[in-house]
């Protein structure tokens, strides 16, 4: 047996929220002193709370007993895993995943465990753990999963557009006075994670211009494949991710799932975003 571990950061669609090879460790949001994991202890709806009376949330990494436990569990049942974890060039998790399963390997030698770096943020890393899934059923082994996953990590895609620049001051992405000009004229940042890396990958004027920008960069990748389950990340309002399930099913695209952004996302891009995520080619070309 094959169990897929990810994070709080992957943002999955209810189809697979549930499905019996699938576990989940948080991440932290840290609100006025008090650390609340992911999904578990706190929801976006009741993050944001907080964040409309102004408090800054933080956020850490997964804590080292989590693993402990899952790995040692796992091991002990003589099942083998395959840990996806949210970027390691914006958290630490990925790291620590690693330092605790050495550790463990020394107790429980025949261990067998994959930990993949998916170099992504939210709901890209989403449309690669389904992926993973689908071939868990199929009774892909774990040297197999491994290498899917890492070839399919190029070609997932999320882009969101934010609606206020302060966010990503405070969480120290741009500086104060490029926050406060961004926020007299109106500008919304397109971000992306790439490379493992989250950047700001185009700033548009208003709202609607910041839409139009993440449906063309969508529309310019998603091309090759677009009979597949299209995600739309959001926070805040759902008028935009209305806007974007019409430009999809202008596209072709006819699967589409609204799904919130976990908190951890939430606390660094602020009150009010939307993004799309989606792989760029059917994934048995990739495979193949």
């Amino acid at each position: 047996m094959i169990r897929l571990l990810v994070d709080s950061m992957c943002d999955l669609p209810k189809e697979f929220i549930n499905h019996p090879q699938l576990d989940m460790v948080s991440l932290n949001v840290i609100i006025e002193g008090k650390a609340y994991r992911d999904k578990r202890e706190i929801d976006l709806e009741a993050m944001n709370k907080f964040m409309e009376r102004g408090i800054v949330p933080t956020t850490s990494q997964v804590n080292p007993g989590d693993f402990i436990e899952y790995f040692k569990k796992n091991a002990q049942e003589g099942i083998d895993c395959l840990y996806l974890s949210f970027s390691s060039r914006l958290s630490g998790s990925y790291e620590t995943a690693g330092l605790v399963l050495k550790d463990i390997k020394v107790e429980y030698p025949d261990f067998k465990c994959k930990i993949v770096d998916s170099l992504h943020s939210g709901g890209s890393i989403a449309v690669i753990a389904t992926e993973l899934l689908r071939l868990i059923d199929a009774g892909k082994d774990l040297d197999y999963l491994e290498q899917a996953a890492l070839k399919l990590i190029p070609h997932a895609h999320f882009y969101f557009s934010i609606e206020d620049l302060n966010w990503l001051y405070m969480g120290g992405r741009v500086s104060k006075g490029t926050a406060v000009v961004g926020g007299f004229l109106k500008i919304h940042p397109i971000v992306s994670v790439e490379k493992g890396e989250l950047k700001i990958i185009g700033k548009s004027r208003g709202s609607k211009k910041a839409q139009s920008a993440v449906i063309e960069k969508t529309a310019a990748n998603i091309v090759g494949y677009l009979d597949q389950n299209v995600g739309i990340a959001y926070t805040g309002s759902m008028k935009p991710v209305e806007e974007y399930e019409k430009a999809l099913r202008l596209m072709g695209v006819e699967k589409i799932e609204p799904v919130p952004i976990g908190c951890v996302l939430a606390a660094h891009l602020g009150l009010q975003g939307t993004g799309i995520y989606f792989l760029d080619t059917p994934p048995e070309e990739i495979l193949k």
